[in-house]
């Protein structure tokens, strides 16, 4: 009898554990095709943002159709599939202006980098740290420009 009570217990505990580690593995799938399409919604945003402001900056102020479009939807995906913070401070720099032409704006957008920082599992950055001048500022403090000459 007691043969057959430790098969039984062994056969319901061996199920527990594939059962148990089955669930496990379809969890930390989802969280890694989640983390994967947060990722992505991220890059995809930060480019067509960089896209559409580099284009004002250089005079041209007509968008482009498949610009926006790249735009609003990393932004939805944003929406979709982004931790609460993350939403939030995107909803904050979409309310200030979303162009980055105004300091409130570039504030807002800092904030936004940070908390998708935070979101990917990165350490949360110093308050100190620069990251304004590290998004805006258009060159490094140290960079060479070479001088061409006509020579003819």
């Amino acid at each position: 009898m007691t043969i057959t009570l430790a098969a039984i217990l062994s056969l319901i505990s061996g199920l527990v554990g594939a059962i148990f580690g089955h669930v496990l593995s379809e969890r930390k799938s989802r969280n890694d095709e989640l983390a994967k399409m947060r990722l992505d919604a991220y890059t995809d945003f930060l480019k067509a943002t960089s896209l559409l402001v580099s284009a004002r900056r250089s005079g041209r102020t007509q968008d482009e159709v498949a610009e926006l479009g790249a735009l609003n939807d990393a932004k939805a995906r944003i929406c979709v599939c982004a931790d609460a913070g993350v939403v939030e401070a995107l909803e904050s720099f979409w309310l200030q202006g979303g162009t980055l032409e105004k300091e409130q704006e570039a504030l807002a957008y800092t904030q936004l980098c940070r908390a998708m920082r935070e979101s990917l599992g990165r350490n949360r950055l110093a308050y100190d740290t620069r990251l304004s001048d590290i998004l805006f500022r258009l060159e490094p403090s140290t960079y060479s420009y070479r001088v061409t000459t006509d020579e003819g």
